[in-house]
């Protein structure tokens, strides 16, 4: 709230400091003072500090142009840089040199951003395509603005030819910073998380279906790329209603798993969910393998139950069994082994699906570059 203040306060000294020098040298003062302080506002509110720095001089160039246009950042960045673009035509009376000097400003930002990581702020073209679209909306609600009053727009004059070879100079400046400094990053998608697509919410849903029943309700699903490229570390998340999460691989379906012990509704009295045809608490091995080999007979009967692996623990919230099944599905090839979680209440906890180990790295989940 302060830093807010401190802009606010910046940016009408600026308003005040350049509307007195351009009187009795501009029909139009205020105006140019209002561009002015509206660029300033916008400097500082890219290029505060933040308490965390990012670590790395680097920029993030994301595959998807359009995708910031899908989310409320992105609409916020469009609407910074629309006074910009308005109060520039309107003082300039050209559209050319505010969406030049607009473009300039926005690449300029991006440029800081990455090359002063200690700021904590983070270098992304699309918050770049987000200003411009801004910019050259508010030229173009500018430029209409003249046209219906009774100003109009001005001849393109001689001296403002020096204006474009400045700009110039400013984006071989930028482009020779970010080409030697910066390293460039190229991603299929900068946000990352983004609602599921139709595809993976009919995988998972299937999947969650089989585990948990027809009778399952699920809410928002999710499709999260931490590294911003298709396929690597790529899980789909679904929330359940009321309480519970499941997650899966993705593009390769080899592993899934389902955790109904946890939410906001949920009472340590009644977690999870019961099994038809438990009774009883579960306090040793056999009970916790009978318990679990009746949620396994209806729910997954392609599982080895011959041959289970038991595991106890506790929890924090009492005495939770693991028992392991060898596993095959057509469906998911390389699933090898379902583990069923069940508490001494004789209720199911979660269930997982694993595959073994990939032999590539890639295929694994590794640092994002």
């Amino acid at each position: 709230m302060l830093y807010l203040l401190l802009v606010a306060l910046v940016s009408a000294a600026v308003l005040g400091i350049v509307a007195t020098a351009l009187r009795g040298r501009s029909d139009r003062p205020w105006t140019y003072a209002a561009w002015a302080a509206t660029t300033t506002a916008t400097l500082f509110l890219t290029l505060w500090l933040r308490p965390v720095g990012t670590g790395a001089v680097k920029c993030i160039v994301s595959k998807d142009v359009l995708e910031s246009f899908g989310t409320t950042q992105g609409w916020m960045n469009v609407a910074l840089f629309v006074p910009i673009g308005f109060l520039g035509v309107r003082a300039a009376r050209r559209p050319l040199p505010p969406v030049l000097l607009s473009v300039l400003l926005a690449g300029g930002i991006e440029t800081v951003q990455a090359c002063l990581p200690v700021i904590g702020r983070y270098c992304d073209t699309s918050d770049f395509v987000t200003n411009v679209t801004g910019a050259v909306a508010g030229v173009g609600v500018g430029v209409l603005s003249l046209r219906l009053g009774a100003s109009g727009l001005s001849p393109w004059p001689t001296r403002h030819r020096g204006l474009l070879a400045a700009t110039g100079a400013g984006f071989v400046a930028v482009a020779c910073v970010v080409s030697t400094v910066v390293d460039v990053r190229v991603v299929d998608h900068a946000e990352p998380s983004r609602q599921a697509s139709a595809e993976q919410q009919a995988v998972i849903g299937q999947a969650i279906r089989k585990a948990l029943g027809d009778d399952v309700t699920i809410g928002s699903v999710s499709d999260n790329r931490p590294c911003g490229v298709d396929g690597v570390n790529e899980v789909v998340w679904a929330e359940l209603e009321p309480n519970g999460v499941a997650s899966m691989r993705w593009p390769d379906p080899d592993g899934f798993q389902v955790d109904v012990s946890m939410g906001p509704r949920t009472e340590a009295a009644a977690l999870g969910k019961p099994i038809p045809g438990s009774a009883g608490p579960v306090r040793d091995e056999a009970a916790a393998e009978r318990t679990a080999g009746r949620y396994v007979a209806a729910h997954y009967p392609t599982a080895d139950t011959k041959r289970p692996a038991v595991d106890r623990a506790d929890d924090g919230t009492g005495e939770t069994w693991t028992v392991t099944y060898p596993y095959r599905d057509d469906r998911m090839t390389a699933v090898t082994s379902l583990e069923v979680k069940v508490n001494s209440a004789s209720r199911l906890l979660g269930v997982r699906l694993t595959a073994p180990a990939p032999d590539s790295p890639a295929k694994n989940f590794a640092p994002c570059a």
